[in-house]
């Protein structure tokens, strides 16, 4: 017989079960119960099978007290944190907020219900269905992991099912509003030029702004016209940032440059080696640029041309549109 959840072999061939109970809403503790002495792995199952069923619900009402508060802060968060990197941690705790509705209520009381009034509110609000939708798997988590350490029974936030998805707007430049962009940068002005090469690069090889942020000079291959992208940034602010792996393992990929491109990089190389030597292409100090700088230049700059400012990530998308490799 293949072995079983929680059931051990003694070394006198006899077998020790253990079941879990839940958790002690006082201390928190993880309950369970123990028996030894079972001749077969089967006589345990059925043993446990039985204290479960003697609990009802699988001993849920050793947790009924427990408060949703007490499970995000005690269990959910601490082990959330442990299974992601920093910069998904950070960017999900506005989102630990918006669960602020149910922190007062127990467990085992929160219903289809409630979970459908917490959605129709931030419809009230005027929140995007994909916001919503972001928050929404945030508590179908938080159950999802209630359900496993055996304190309920179902997941509550499943039964509702989440909100439709927005149709994605996408939008990108032609080839022409984006010479007319380019077009508007005084490559005399040092400022100006590494602006130009940084908009140029993203136009022309569509990488994300992480990524671009990350890229350093010996990542560049110049006798192949390459530069590979292995890597991304997670930015802080200016004396907090960290090197962290892409998006995905296929983020990882060789970019081969067009001659215009690598000849943009050479100028840059040039004038940014006349202040100092830097470890990142894409800067004029030890920091590498700031997204929110990259999107003021590129409003102003399109507004002064009078085409539309479209976003950062939204190069990508012109990118992927014209077909540029």
């Amino acid at each position: 017989m293949p072995k079983l959840a929680n059931i051990y072999p003694l070394p006198n061939g006899t077998f020790r079960a253990s079941v879990s109970l839940g958790f002690d809403p006082v201390t928190g503790k993880r309950i369970r119960k123990f028996k030894n002495g079972f001749k077969t792995q089967r006589e345990a199952q059925i043993w446990q099978l039985q204290v479960q069923s003697d609990f009802g619900k699988g001993a849920l009402s050793s947790n009924s007290s427990m408060t949703f508060k007490k499970f995000l802060d005690d269990y959910f968060i601490p082990d959330y944190q442990s299974q992601v990197r920093q910069r998904t941690f950070d960017m999900t705790r506005s989102k630990f907020r918006r669960l602020i509705y149910f922190e007062n209520m127990k467990l085992s009381d929160i219903l289809a219900p409630h979970v459908k009034q917490w959605q129709n509110a931030m419809f009230i609000e005027g929140l995007s269905n994909n916001y919503i939708r972001s928050v929404h798997q945030i508590l179908q988590q938080v159950f999802d992991l209630a359900v496993r350490l055996g304190m309920l029974s179902s997941n509550v936030a499943k039964q509702v099912g989440n909100v439709k998805k927005d149709r994605p707007k996408v939008d990108f430049w032609t080839v022409e509003e984006f010479q007319k962009f380019i077009g508007t940068f005084d490559k005399s002005n040092i400022y100006d030029l590494l602006y130009f090469t940084t908009f140029w690069f993203f136009f022309m090889t569509g990488v994300r702004t992480s990524e671009l942020q990350a890229i350093e000079w010996s990542k560049v291959n110049w006798d192949t016209g390459s530069v590979l992208i292995d890597c991304s940034m997670y930015y802080k602010n200016q004396k907090e940032w960290y090197i962290t792996d892409t998006k995905s393992i296929s983020g990882v990929r060789l970019i081969y440059l067009d001659d215009d491109t690598l000849e943009n990089l050479r100028e840059w190389q040039k004038v940014q080696s006349e202040i100092g030597n830097h470890r990142f292409i894409f800067t004029l100090t030890d920091s590498p640029l700031v997204k929110s700088t990259l999107k003021r230049v590129l409003q102003v700059h399109s507004d002064y041309v009078g085409i539309k400012a479209i976003r950062i990530h939204d190069l990508r998308h012109s990118h992927a549109f014209f077909g540029y490799e």
